[in-house]
């Protein structure tokens, strides 16, 4: 028997009792039945794998940067998870359309295989996204403090300093820091300690170190401009730094990808000759 016929009947199977347990529905369980007295609902397969993927680490630093929920990034873990347990049954039913059908070890445990690899897809793909964001953020926030600090010189209170140069300046990072000084204006709060937990949120020290040095402007007086002038300079030095090792690393790393075209190349062009010398 070929496979997509037992794929056929195992699927109008599963047709037949769904349809029988909707006519003929079992007595209620008593779990269910209590849980919906108390006005919770049971999950569903779909809400108990999604409650399962939940319990596994989440890079929450990375997905506050991002913006992303973390209900939102355990959806893409069990969506990709899902993606890649069905991706070897095509493959299947075409070597068995073609008489030449695999044993069912081979695609199951490549479907375990895959879906563990591609569960891992969202989490390769957020801390991607966040360690640009977080270039990009140290750059912006250099720029910030040399604001900061202006406003400072010019006579500007710690809170008047931290809020007009978010609100002149444009970009995500810049609407970031605004939405949190708002909120901590709105809430009656100091406008560092909505910086400071935006740092611990994000994973960025030097926005919480920016925090304590505005929180110590009323004591500090001209020192706090220069210790802010120089946490810019210093964060520009280490983001040139950093610059200049990604580009060594890629200009090191360009012999190994031009060996493998070359040799690719050569295997394209001498495979003929060799397959006719060997037949």
């Amino acid at each position: 028997m070929s496979l997509p016929a037992v794929a056929a009947g195992a699927l109008i199977g599963l047709g037949l009792i769904a349809v029988a347990s909707e006519l003929f529905p079992g007595p209620p369980r008593l779990d269910d039945a209590l849980a919906r007295l108390d006005g919770v609902r049971r999950p569903g397969p779909v809400g108990r794998l999604t409650l399962l993927m939940a319990r596994f680490p989440v890079p929450r630093d990375d997905l506050a940067l991002l913006g992303i929920s973390v209900e939102r990034f355990t959806l893409q873990r069990v969506a990709f998870l899902l993606f890649g347990l069905l991706l070897p049954l095509p493959l299947s039913l075409v070597c068995a359309a073609v008489g030449l059908p695999l044993p069912w070890p081979v695609p199951t445990g490549a479907g375990l295989l895959t879906g563990v690899l591609f569960a891992l897809v969202p989490d390769y793909a957020a801390r991607s996204q966040a360690r640009e964001r977080r270039q990009e953020f140290r750059a912006a926030l250099a720029t910030y403090l040399d604001m900061v600090a202006l406003e400072r010189a010019a006579g500007a209170g710690p809170p008047q300093a931290l809020q007009a140069p978010a609100e002149v300046c444009t970009g995500w990072v810049f609407g970031r820091i605004a939405q949190v000084l708002d909120h901590a204006r709105r809430a009656g709060e100091q406008p560092w300690r909505g910086l400071a937990l935006l740092g611990e949120q994000v994973g960025i020290p030097e926005l919480s170190e920016l925090a304590d040095i505005a929180e110590d402007a009323g004591t500090e007086g001209v020192q706090v401009l220069s210790t802010l002038l120089a946490k810019a300079q210093s964060m520009r030095t280490t983001a040139l730094t950093d610059a200049r090792a990604r580009a060594n690393s890629r200009t090191s790393e360009m012999p190994v990808a031009i060996g493998i075209s070359v040799f690719g190349f050569l295997v394209l062009v001498c495979f003929p000759a060799v397959y006719r010398i060997m037949s």
